[in-house]
């Protein structure tokens, strides 16, 4: 398994092939079967950063392309045909150049004779050719340059156009002595260019600047347009003859017009990127338009995206045609299919049949002037119940006839303020709000209909109505998400009058709670609002009561939450002034599906979606009724990503375990992006294969560490938080959580409630302030069932010791300790003797004694590193006697040492100063005589412990690809003798052992 960040994106157009970059590897891509055909490693310790493709064939079933790949320092020249497409062949191994490349041209390509000349144009502005041997040609005046594109222009003649870090466009041309000379320099951006796209005439840059600026090249450049276009730094851009589309670090593909001023035409996003790195798009031969855009993202993803995939839908109007004068309406929702009811302010209720327009009741007599709630049943007879403002509530079959009516008389302000219809009660069970937050259940197979249960009122709040509820007949519990945010629980088997009985404050804030669902395979409950979250519960069988799991976004600007869809499971929600509906379940393929300019969060509004899949979403706005309609059948069933691997993290991971469960080998990663990953893989040669199981949300800063003990996991990182999360058949919940300081969950002008139900009382311990980061975690079995104990690093050089009890899902702090003033950093427990060793910043590997926690714990220290220690592992040597330490540090250097458990002394025993280039992040005993270290330097290396001759002897030293190494797991494999070896930073690649032979592959 490899996945790191997609540098670089070519598409080869007539055979639809897509070429990919990651890392050292190259990938291809069949872009009308949307199948990976390849990947093979191309460049040596490099990163592919470009392509420059040429093809030489295209006969009736044969074509092939002459790929020159480069990337850093280096470049290979290879060659793809169709005939053999899951493979490609080497025509110029990798060669080095003195400069760093930044763009290629291919001048001259005769396969005949095979002859071929490739210009380079390097960082230092300056020009290479190969022909058979790679040569300095021209060097320009000094300067750096960011970007550079060689291109041929009018009559064939070579242009060089160099972007520089301070902003300037250079064009150099070509003339008939193969001399370049500069042609025209101008300074529109302010900041450095990073990308520079030319394309029949045009020419387009973009920059730090977070600017486009196209231009109309002939002879002089023509600034045709600048914009700002998205809120960070901005990499690459690709034309067509009409349309711009550009990506940047704000993980974001828009399209443009030629003639925009900033007005976006699409915008695609993958939330939780830290960047889209680079783009291609395949054009539409009869209109130029980009028919599918290919990108390169920043967790590894190559993501297809089509030119209608986001659209910001056309919508149409629909012209009541009513023969009453300044009749408007005021209220419309989804009968069935596409068939509505509207709301007239004249009373009437009109359905709305395809262009068909009829009286659905004429309640002018009634209805006249008046703003009444409409609910459709789904589950049932799709019964349309109607309540009004003076208490009265119809109950309509789909054909408009009164099945049911009744009046609410309490004496009191009857007013229907909302009507809901309880799910799985096949149209026959109704709640009902009026003022002061009253509501009832009313059974409507009687006539008239009567109440079943009184609840007991909503919480006082100036706006008292539910917006959503969910019954459990399971349970026989209902749920309610009310407008002041709270989710409550009501125990109906109470007979008549039902007190609250759970209650979770505020948990979607001041704006409310506005959609909750239960997925009938998990049986976990999920609630959405008008804050922008989504939390997730589970149900405790016993006691009937929610336990809260998780809290997570869609992405950072969605401010409503609107609606759960659940087949397929999709959303709704409201930004500024749009419209969006986004796909749910799936992580790695979470994107936008729909995207209406609406004007913002109507309450007169509805969304339904048919069986084949054909979306609506109907408004009212402006006394007029707006209709979207959008089929989704094509974007839901094709794969957005191309990728056989699936994406991992869109920024540097920070922590990664391995472990095996029924014969399955799994990996969890953590990252700086607060997401933990779940896979599945296998490690056959021939076909490796890993699948993404499951993507957490819950903490809200970095991820720092994570520790696997039988069927939990804990993970802890910034802020200060520990999660215990739960896994049973691939299904992970969140079963505990602790923070040294609990957030206030504060949203628009008032909040209140804490993220977890848990801890509702303030912590006024010596800690204070959000800035400590918990840096790793172990974890022990206690003797009494269901309890562990839990050691937790800290930035404030604190180790804190915890036990977590399963059955109440609480972490309990028992004791505190510490040996020094610095940072620690790596924790890890012999279990046998309940002995902890910790590393922290200034060097020191300390033991504790945590045998007993009830007196001061007993601590001995060793200094080993210069600076801090990074990782280090331990093993037995000797039974309950002698343990051996192998520590990895800042730096670059490795120490073994002894610790007696007997007598409580350290010795050392054998140190290798600087044998890493840069920092050693990872350290792994495969034996008592061997282990393997990793570095920032991308060296894995192999060291055995040779006691006879009293020397720490380096066996094997291998190259990896994975860049800004921060963390490595390793676990062995029973059957083929063989270790598995996990290395994260800037991506994750697995590596296998093979113990006989001393052997690493990937």
């Amino acid at each position: 398994m490899f996945s790191a960040p997609v540098t670089a994106i070519k598409i080869l157009p007539n055979d639809r092939i897509c070429l990919a970059g990651t890392g050292p590897y190259v990938l291809a891509f069949d872009l009308t079967t949307n199948q990976q055909l390849l990947q093979e490693k191309i460049l040596i310790d490099s990163i592919v950063h470009g392509f420059e493709a040429r093809q030489i064939t295209k006969e009736t079933d044969n074509s092939s392309y002459i790929i020159v790949v480069f990337g850093q320092r280096t470049f290979s020249i290879i060659q793809w045909s169709s005939i053999s497409r899951s493979s490609l062949t080497t025509v110029i191994s990798s060669i080095q150049c003195p400069s760093w490349i930044i763009s290629a041209l291919i001048v001259h390509l005769d396969p005949l004779i095979q002859s071929l000349t490739v210009l380079f144009g390097t960082a230092l502005n300056q020009i290479y050719r190969y022909n058979k041997s790679l040569e300095l040609i021209q060097s320009f005046k000094y300067t750096t340059l960011y970007s550079s594109c060689l291109f041929h222009h009018i009559n064939e003649c070579i242009i060089f156009a160099a972007g520089t870090v301070f902003g300037q466009l250079i064009l150099y041309e070509q003339d008939s002595n193969d001399y370049f000379h500069e042609k025209l320099n101008v300074s529109h951006h302010n900041g450095a260019i990073f990308g520079i796209t030319y394309y029949e005439n045009f020419l387009c840059t973009v920059g730090d600047d977070r600017t486009v600026k196209l231009y109309k090249f002939h002879n002089d450049l023509e600034l045709l347009t600048s914009f700002f276009a998205h809120e960070a730094r901005i990499w690459q851009s690709c034309l067509t003859s009409t349309h711009i589309l550009t990506c940047g670090e704000d993980s974001s593909i828009r399209l443009w017009s030629h003639k925009s001023t900033g007005e976006i035409l699409r915008c695609f996003s993958v939330h939780r990127c830290k960047n889209v790195w680079c783009m291609d798009i395949l054009r539409d031969n009869d209109n130029n338009k980009p028919l599918i855009i290919i990108s390169g993202w920043s967790d590894g993803g190559v993501r297809r995206y089509h030119l209608d995939d986001v659209p910001i839908d056309s919508h149409e109007v629909i012209l009541l045609n009513n023969s009453l004068q300044n009749d408007y309406p005021r209220n419309i929702i989804f009968l069935n299919s596409i068939i509505m009811i509207v709301q007239m302010n004249s009373g009437q209720l009109l359905k709305i049949d395809q262009q068909n327009i009829t009286i659905f009741y004429d309640g002018r007599n009634i209805l006249k002037n008046g703003y009444v709630k409409m609910n459709v049943a789904h589950d049932g007879n799709q019964y349309l119940a109607v309540g009004l403002l003076n208490g009265l509530v119809f109950i309509f079959d789909q054909y408009g006839k009164i099945i049911n009516e009744f009046q609410i008389d309490i004496n009191k302000n009857n007013k229907i303020l909302q009507i809901l219809w309880l799910n799985n009660t096949l149209s026959s069970k109704l709640l009902v709000c009026i003022p002061d937050g009253i509501m009832f259940v009313y059974n409507i197979t009687n006539q008239p209909a009567t109440v079943d249960h009184y609840l007991e009122v909503l919480p006082d709040f100036e706006q008292r109505w539910p917006n959503t509820c969910l019954y459990l007949d399971q349970y026989n519990l209902l749920l309610i998400g009310d407008r002041q945010g709270n989710i409550l629980s009501y125990d109906l088997n109470n007979q008549l009058n039902c007190s609250i009985y759970q209650k979770f404050e505020r948990l979607h804030g001041i704006n409310g709670t506005s959609s909750i669902v239960i997925d009938e395979n998990t049986n976990l409950i999920r609630s959405c609002g008008r804050d922008g979250y989504i939390n997730i519960f589970s149900i405790n069988n016993e006691q009937r009561k929610l336990i809260h799991q998780s809290t997570f976004t869609i992405t950072s600007d969605i401010t409503w939450l609107d609606q759960f869809i659940k087949f397929p499971s999709l959303i709704t929600c409201f930004t500024t002034n749009n419209f969006s509906l986004y796909t749910l379940d799936d992580q790695t393929t979470k994107r936008r599906l729909m995207h209406v300019e609406c004007g913002g969060g109507h309450r007169n509004h509805d969304f339904f979606i048919e069986k084949n899949f054909n979306a609506y979403f109907v408004y009212i706005r402006n006394k007029q009724i707006y209709l979207a309609k959008k089929n989704l059948m094509r974007i839901l069933n094709e794969a957005t990503c191309l990728s056989i691997i699936p994406p991992t993290h869109g920024t540097e991971i920070r922590c990664v375990k391995l472990f095996q469960t029924n014969n399955h080998l799994y990996m969890i990663t953590g990252s700086e992006d607060t997401q933990i990953k779940l896979f599945t893989f296998q490690l056959e040669k021939s076909n490796p294969k890993c699948e993404h199981i499951s993507t957490l949300q819950s903490h809200l800063s970095a991820v720092c560490d994570i520790i696997v003990i039988d069927n939990l996991f804990f993970s802890c990182g910034a802020r200060a938080q520990i999660f215990a999360w739960q896994m049973k058949n691939n299904i992970v919940i969140r079963s505990g959580h602790f923070m040294l300081h609990p957030l206030r969950r504060r949203h628009g002008a008032g909040g209140g409630g804490n993220i977890n139900d848990e801890n509702k009382k303030d912590n006024f311990n010596e800690d204070r302030g959000l800035d400590v980061r918990f840096t790793s975690i172990a974890a022990i079995r206690m003797a009494e069932n269901g309890n562990y104990l839990l050691f937790v690093t800290g930035s404030d050089a604190i180790l804190r010791i915890f036990r977590y009890t399963i059955s109440s899902n609480r972490f309990t702090l028992l004791q505190t300790c510490t040996h020094s003033e610095y940072c620690q950093l790596r924790v890890k427990v012999y279990s046998k003797r309940y002995i902890v060793f910790v590393s922290s910043t200034d060097g020191l590997l300390c033991a504790y004694d945590c045998l007993s926690l009830d007196n001061t714990i007993r601590s001995t220290c060793i200094k080993l590193h210069q600076s801090g220690i990074n990782d280090f592992d331990l093993i037995e040597i000797i039974e309950n006697h002698l343990l051996r330490l192998a520590s990895a540090g800042d730096d670059g250097s490795i120490h073994v040492s002894i610790f007696d458990i007997n007598n409580w002394i350290w010795k050392r025993e054998y140190s290798k100063d600087n044998i890493h280039q840069s920092p050693a992040t990872g350290i792994r005993f495969l034996n008592s005589t061997m282990f393997i270290s990793i570095g920032i330097d991308q060296r894995l290396k192999l060291w055995t412990i040779k006691n006879d001759e009293q020397i720490l002897e380096l066996t094997k030293n291998y190259l990896v690809d994975i860049r800004d190494i921060l963390s490595m797991d390793m676990i062995f494999c029973d059957e083929k003798n063989q270790f598995a070896i996990v290395i994260v930073g800037a991506g994750v690649q697995t590596i296998q052992f093979d113990l006989t032979n001393y052997l690493f592959y990937s």
